[in-house]
């Protein structure tokens, strides 16, 4: 499993969201996985990043 410190905010820009860090991460990751010729679905690894940042966003939503 993968920790991802989402909570942290960006040494680049210290206002980024979460979800916006989470995204960014996500997008690289496909990048990744389409250049290393993996094996995968791509359109249910797009579902399911969408499906998550919803949710963080969600989050976010209520802690404001």
């Amino acid at each position: 499993m993968i920790k991802l410190p989402f909570s942290l905010k960006s040494k680049e820009d210290p206002n980024e969201r979460p979800s916006e860090a989470f995204a960014a991460y996500c997008d690289k990751e496909l990048e990744r996985m389409r250049d290393a010729g993996e094996d995968f679905d791509e359109a249910r690894f797009k579902a399911a990043v969408e499906l998550a940042l919803q949710r963080l966003r969600a989050v976010e939503e209520e802690g404001k």
